[in-house]
């Protein structure tokens, strides 16, 4: 049986360089990785907030419709039933499924 060897990254200092000046290499590069995550992190924010403002916006504008399409609904099918056109029974299904509808979109959207 032959033994493998396995490669092993070691963080020492390299022979030609001090300690000091290692630690300072080591100190910049820190640096330079903070400044990074900093201008990551700024960049992310921005796209999240961009992004809950237009979602938001849309959403908005999509419940809006479907209310006011339902309740047109609801109020033509009211009247068709006022005026002897649409039977109580019918009204009664189709407000359980407006309901349903508007419990379903609230669901959704909060």
């Amino acid at each position: 049986m032959s033994e493998e060897k396995v490669q092993q990254v070691i963080y020492a200092v390299p022979p030609s360089v001090d300690g000091k000046t290692w630690a300072e290499v080591e100190k910049k590069r820190l640096e330079v990785q903070k400044y990074q995550i900093d201008k990551a992190d700024a960049i992310i924010r921005d796209i999240a907030k961009i992004a809950k403002e237009y979602y938001g916006r849309k959403t908005m504008n999509i419940a809006l419709i479907s209310f006011f399409m339902i309740g047109g609904i609801a109020f033509a099918a009211g009247l068709l039933t006022f005026i002897g056109r649409l039977s109580g029974e019918t009204f009664a299904f189709l407000a359980g499924s407006i309901v349903g509808y508007i419990i379903t979109i609230l669901a959704k959207h909060t």
